[in-house]
């Protein structure tokens, strides 16, 4: 059977036709044979264009097109649309870009004309090559997995559920909340953490649509957007789903460890629960303390369980869970800035993090939000540090942009505890995300806070006195003595940030933070379609962005995850010759999208065709030349170097 083949020259208003001499492209394309018909077109983009294309098409029998135009990121899929239209395999369609590689860049006429020939012709010696490559399309997964239960978890999963998705939470901790339930009252506003988040944890309790998996790290995530496969490793509770959180087993047990959930400020036993109405309701018991997993006869937590809810042959689990999309939400860290010797935060000092701060005075805190210094006696006067380790020469580079208005909140905070205590705030710069926070630090200082300015905070020093009492040393005043100091620290990636980074393959921000696919346009979508942000995993934030981020994000996913709709599977796949495979799995090691797995059986690798997106790196890596990249041959690739060097 005969190929017909049809070069569509577009002028691109003047962008081509005036840097390029389009009449002579199409003398010399007839001339050389290899075209049967050649057209030219102010713009093959437009609707006239498009119609342009496909009349042609049918009118001449064309079975390839040539399309001499812009950058194929920009149209070629809407030129394959056309060729689809009217019956032509999408790779039939070929495209020259003669206008960013020629016409823009070439401001010599002749030279660019004689540029585009070279060009053109590529394109041409590639289409003889190309074959038809099946169509396949699959209807998506409309669920979804939430990785992390703070405060942008718990509003993702709730979001989706209320449009009627599936939804699963991947949760590290033993229970949701993240670090807002470690928190009394907001900044600016006063409002009581608590009373946010009780309501929606018990939302997210009593939802059908929603599962929640506790104890959990997420170990790999495979696919694309409308079908992923996320797999999490389930770290035994050691507790049945029969534990109600009634706590009869906790007073018994002989075990008091430091608990992370306190910042080490106070204890818990190993066996617990990190805060009374969790969720779930399940205690959990810690191996690493437990007596009865150092080998010790101990049944304490056993005899005293109404429930028979102890079972200590529990194991680790793995948890695989397929979705449509996947929200991250797995937050970030306070920075402690314990090797900067001069903030004397040595866990001896009444100097503290306000994070550390925070758990004092919260009513699930250790200390039952009663503030108090180490000896146990309260304080009447407190210093509090902006920018403690951040932007200075031997800490953060970065400004968090949320400390200062939680400094503020350490006055409000004293104050309601202790009216009488005397509050300094010692800052350079104050950052506030909005004009609500420009009013409270004005309340704030009104209701007695003092503000001390210093430009140099790099050479404030803080030193423990024996008296318990905290010096604080400035470069240019008399020094300050208190009897307790608080950090406001910045915020760091989460310690799993480069993982998931990895995991995903997504980017991070020079900061290390998650990198969303565009600040403007996408800032909650990752550089993984169908991979979305949320939370301070994309920079620091306070509940009302992460509340924000969560709901954007969510949303953006619902609008594009219809269930019932379809989508096209990539086409341009790779494929391995089981004849050439020496099974050394170099391919799966560099795939991208982990579309490559190994048959133990055959010993040889294979690829999954409906993960596959076809980027070719698996190609360029095989040492045996065993694998293909379809539409991207050694003999396609080859025919349209020689067009470039001898066109």
């Amino acid at each position: 059977m005969a190929h017909k083949t049809t070069l569509f020259l577009c002028r691109c208003g003047t962008n081509v036709a005036d840097f390029i001499d389009l009449d002579a492209l199409r003398t010399w394309a007839r001339e050389t044979g290899s075209v049967d018909e050649v057209t030219i077109h102010d713009f093959l983009c437009a609707p006239a264009g498009k119609q342009f294309i496909e009349d042609t098409l049918r009118e001449n029998g064309s079975s390839r097109a040539v399309m001499a135009a812009c950058s194929p990121k920009l149209q070629l899929k809407t030129f394959e649309e056309c060729a689809d239209h009217v019956g032509l395999n999408q790779t039939r369609v070929s495209m020259a870009n003669i206008r960013e590689q020629c016409a823009w860049v070439t401001p010599d006429k002749e030279q660019a004309t004689l540029k585009a020939r070279s060009l053109i012709q590529a394109a041409l010696n590639r289409s003889q090559l190309h074959e038809d490559l099946p169509r396949q399309r699959m209807e998506i997964n409309a669920d979804f997995v939430v990785i992390g239960g703070g405060i942008a978890g718990i509003e993702a999963a709730l979001q989706a559920a209320e449009a009627g998705r599936k939804v699963v939470i991947f949760e590290k901790e033993t229970s949701l909340g993240g670090e807002l339930i470690k928190v009394e009252e907001l900044a600016p506003t006063s409002e009581c953490a608590p009373c946010l988040l009780a309501p929606r944890l018990s939302e997210i309790r009593e939802n059908p649509d929603i599962t929640v998996v506790t104890n959990a790290t997420v170990t790999d995530v495979l696919g694309f957007f409308g079908n992923f496969t996320v797999i999490a490793r389930k770290k035994a509770r050691f507790i049945t789903d029969d534990c109600i959180g009634c706590e009869a087993c906790f007073e018994p047990c002989p075990v008091d460890m430091s608990s992370p959930f306190h910042l080490g400020l106070g204890t818990h036993k190993a066996v617990y629960a990190l805060f009374p109405g969790s969720v779930p309701a399940a205690a959990a018991i810690d191996p690493d303390h437990c007596l009865h997993f150092k080998g010790e006869d101990c049944q304490a937590c056993v005899d005293n369980c109404p429930f028979g809810a102890v079972d200590f042959s529990q194991l680790d689990e793995t948890v695989e869970v397929k979705s449509g999309a996947v929200i991250v939400a797995i937050g970030a860290e306070v920075h402690v800035p314990k090797d900067i010797p001069r903030l004397a935060l040595d866990g001896v000092t009444n100097v503290y993090t306000y994070a550390e701060f925070e758990r004092l005075t919260c009513s699930n805190g250790p200390t039952q939000a009663e503030l108090r210094t180490r000896d146990g006696s309260q304080p009447n006067e407190v210093a509090v540090l902006h920018c403690a380790g951040s932007l200075c020469s031997d800490g953060l580079s970065y400004c968090s942009g949320v400390c200062c208005t939680n400094a503020l909140m350490a006055g409000e905070t004293i104050r309601k505890q202790i009216p009488e205590a005397i509050v300094h705030n010692i800052h350079d710069r104050l950052v506030f995300p909005g004009s609500e926070t420009e009013g409270f630090l004005r309340r704030q200082i009104q209701e007695g806070t003092r503000m001390i300015e210093c430009r140099d905070l790099d050479r404030i020093r803080l030193e423990g006195l024996p008296s318990g009492k905290v010096a604080i040393h400035f470069p240019d005043r008399e020094d300050l003595v208190v009897d307790m100091a608080i950090l406001s620290t910045g915020f760091v990636p989460g310690e799993k940030a480069r993982e998931f980074s990895r995991l995903l393959n997504t980017e991070l921000d020079p900061h290390g933070f998650l990198k969303s696919d565009h600040a403007i346009l996408n800032a909650t979508g990752s550089t993984i379609d169908g991979i979305s942000l949320a939370g301070s995993c994309l920079q620091p934030s306070h509940a009302t962005r992460s509340v924000t981020t969560a709901q954007a994000a969510v949303g953006r996913s619902l609008s594009r995850l219809v269930p019932g709709r379809t989508i096209e599977l990539e086409t341009m796949v790779s494929y391995i010759d089981p004849d050439h495979c020496a099974g050394c799995r170099m391919c799966a090691s560099t795939c991208p999208y982990k579309a490559i797995a190994f048959d133990r059986t055959a010993k040889r690798s294979v690829v999954n065709e409906a993960i596959c997106r076809g980027c070719g790196t698996c190609a360029a890596t095989c040492p045996s030349n065993a694998i293909t990249a379809r539409h991207f041959t050694n003999d396609q690739l080859i025919a349209e170097v020689k067009g470039v060097l001898h066109g």
